[in-house]
């Protein structure tokens, strides 16, 4: 947005008192001074006019450990939500940064960062997400492979991503996969016939979730953190 734009509908002036503003050096941007009208304000630029904060608002980046039960929304009228657990007044701010569903469990970013949830989520930056699978019984070598070569979807018509598959116990696995589509695991399982008993996100991409956050609790990304998420997706791609 620019400059005098974001001036005129915070003070309700017109153009030539705020351009006036502007030229007695009465407006500063992030702590300088600014005389152009027509200078780009980002979401995040701090903004003082008169002595007068027009505008401050910090980035912010949540990982919470969503437990059972809670509603991956901002707001529900039947069930606690993700932003209900982070009880601070910029709480509303916060968009989702990818979903689970009510019955799983594991990590979730929350953030009022759109370029940030972008490279979280988006098909194309092909970010893996791991998942840990408890099934009701075995799973064979022949669901396996077929989670290792890509599933068709008859819904969506499309073929998903070949997925990375860890075998823990003969029920138990570490499944990695590269698009997050309506109930993707459990659907990948019941193909064979297998029910999923619990699921649990351990890792988005290079985010793994802290092992001293208990369910419901929360924390601030740290700068490290943020780093290994502007750097190249593909990084983390399969292949």
């Amino acid at each position: 947005m620019k400059l005098e734009k974001l001036l005129r509908g915070w003070g309700e002036k017109g153009r030539k008192e705020v351009r006036e503003q502007l030229r007695q050096g009465l407006v500063s941007v992030n702590g300088e001074l600014e005389f152009e009208a027509a200078a780009l304000i980002g979401p995040f630029d701090s903004v003082w006019c008169d002595g007068q904060c027009v505008q401050s608002r910090k980035r912010r980046a949540v990982m919470l450990h969503k437990p059972l039960g809670v509603v991956s929304a901002t707001r529900d009228e039947e069930h606690e939500t993700v932003v209900d657990l982070i009880q601070e007044d910029w709480a509303e701010e916060l968009h989702l940064a990818g979903r689970l569903d009510r019955f799983t469990s594991g990590l979730m970013i929350l953030t009022n960062e759109s370029a940030l949830s972008e490279r979280l989520t988006l098909p194309g930056e092909k970010l893996g997400k791991r998942y840990r699978v408890k099934c009701a019984q075995a799973f064979s070598h022949e669901v396996i492979e077929a989670c290792r070569a890509g599933l068709w979807f008859e819904k969506e018509q499309i073929q998903t991503q070949p997925a990375q598959f860890e075998s823990i116990a003969s029920d138990e696995c570490l499944l990695t996969i590269y698009e997050g589509k309506h109930h993707q695991v459990k659907r990948m399982f019941a193909r064979f016939g297998i029910k999923v008993l619990a699921l649990h996100r351990e890792a988005m991409g290079p985010l793994e979730l802290d092992p001293l956050l208990a369910p419901g609790q929360w924390r601030l990304l740290t700068e490290e953190e943020r780093v290994l998420i502007e750097r190249t997706p593909q990084v983390w791609a399969k292949g």
